[in-house]
Formats: C-alpha cells, structure tokens, sequence
C-alpha cells in the first residue's frame, strides 16, 4: 500500500524509502490493535499510518488525560466533502490538537470559523464550544462565493464551485446547541451579532484576499492570548492572495506565520 502512496506522490522507491515503508507498516499493525477505525477506501488507510502517536500508540494514555479527540467524528469530517476531506486528515488531527492544547492550558472562549462551506471542520469547533459551555459563530454566504470578493482581484476564479451547500445541511451536520449561524456577506454579516471579545480559536478558510483581510482584521484584536488562529491555504498555491493577505497582516505583528503541512497547506499562529 505504501508503495502505491510513493507512486502518487511521485517519490522514488529506494532504499531509505524501504525502512520508512517498513517502520510505518509497523506502526500501522500497532494502530490497528488499538484504534476501533476501517478506513473506507485505500488512499485513507494511506494517510491513516501518519497519524500522531497521540492518537494511536498512545491513545489509552490520551484518554485518561484528555478526550476529546474521537475517531468516530472522521465521519462527519469527511460527510459531503469525502474525496477531499478523506485526504486531508492531516488538518483534522491538527485541529484536534490545537483544540487539546487550549483544553489543557485551560484558555476558553468563544470560537469563529469565516468559511463555513459543508461544516466539517465547524462541526469539531462546534463540540469544543459545547464541552467549555461557551459560544461557535460559523460565517458564510452558504451559498457559495460573493461576487463582491473578486472586485478588484485579478486572481482567476478556481475552478471549484463552493456552492452546493445550505444552511440547513449545514446545520443538521453540525447542530444548533451553543452554535450561532451567522449567514451573508462578510463583514456587513457582523450586524447581526454583538461584538465578539476573548475570542480562543478562530479557523478561517475563505480562499481569497478580500475577506481574508477583513477577517483578519476583526478576528486577530479579539483573539485573547494563547488562543489559536488557524488559516486555510496559505501555502497551497491555489489562493494567491489568501498568502499575500496573511503575509501583509502579519509583518507588523510579533507572531509568526507556522506553515503546516497538511493537504491544502494551512498556516496558524498563537496569540502572544
């Protein structure tokens, strides 16, 4: 299976190569004994062999300390979106590490998420806001893009359309307990709410440069320190000017941009 992986990665089977198939196929059979989940297809068995060992070879220590982290929740993280999210669980595992982190540092606060799209990934912010009892604003056309976002942008329009979706499937994926929906274009869309303060995880993933700013520039004042700032497509090359709007927020601010290498090439910074 692994040399299927090096295939499609377009990496040379050597011999460093073997010992790193040997070592993960080790892991894999170690997993398997400890973790209660199939993997629907084989690029997902794929992926699952680079899980943390948080999750697999330490997951019984994991859960007397913390449990969060449920594998059952891969479900709705892959639900209407699996082609992409089934390889893509890289980004799950790692918001269901930044989301531990502030569990054990003990920092709460509301959560916000700027592209919402299917929910997968709001659904994870969601039951982290239902565990600390505080609030998950999801903002989104749920319609797809805003026309308004590409004026003035000579980026090309990506191919994907990003509008077969709804609030109401989103809802039913996600729930509505603790969970405020926040519909429109953003930011006239924040009218609707009251002002948001000691905000402790934002996720955005809106794809373009124009809400990019305007996210940043709400959402970072709030974000009390330690909280996490995650952002989608920084480094996927993809979304140019999503790259150009974190990299032109940030050259003045004392965090720094940690590129992260999961499929669409996210990028996260901590609240100093």
């Amino acid at each position: 299976m692994l040399t299927f992986l090096f295939k499609l990665l377009g990496i040379k089977h050597n011999v460093m190569n073997n010992r790193i198939v040997a070592y993960l196929l080790k892991k894999q059979e170690a997993n398997r004994h400890l973790v209660n989940y199939e993997p629907h297809n084989e690029l997902q068995k794929q992926y699952i062999q680079f899980l943390p060992d948080k999750y697999a070879a330490n997951l019984k220590l994991y859960q007397t300390q913390q449990n969060f982290f449920d594998y059952k929740d891969i479900s709705k993280w892959t639900s209407g979106f699996y082609e992409n999210n089934a390889g893509d669980l890289a980004r799950f595992f790692g918001l269901n590490l930044c989301i531990d982190q502030l569990l054990e540092e003990g920092i709460t606060g509301d959560i916000a998420e700027l592209g919402v799209f299917k929910g997968n990934s709001a659904f994870l912010l969601a039951k982290f806001a239902r565990l600390i009892n505080s609030q998950c604003y999801l903002f989104d056309t749920f319609e797809g893009f805003d026309d308004r976002d590409f004026e003035g942008n000579a980026e090309t329009r990506f191919k994907q359309d990003f509008s077969g979706t709804s609030l109401n499937s989103v809802k039913e994926l996600v729930g509505t307990d603790n969970t405020v929906y926040v519909q429109g274009f953003f930011p006239n869309s924040l009218q609707q709410i009251n002002e948001l303060e000691g905000l402790s995880l934002v996720h955005i993933d809106c794809d373009l440069g124009a809400p990019f700013k305007a996210a940043l520039e709400y959402f970072y004042p709030r974000l009390k320190k330690g909280g996490f700032l995650i952002m989608h497509d920084y480094s996927s090359l993809f979304w140019p000017s999503a790259k150009e709007a974190i990299d032109e927020y940030f050259k003045d601010k004392p965090e720094f941009v940690i590129p992260i290498p999961d499929k669409s090439g996210s990028c996260i910074i901590r609240k100093v």
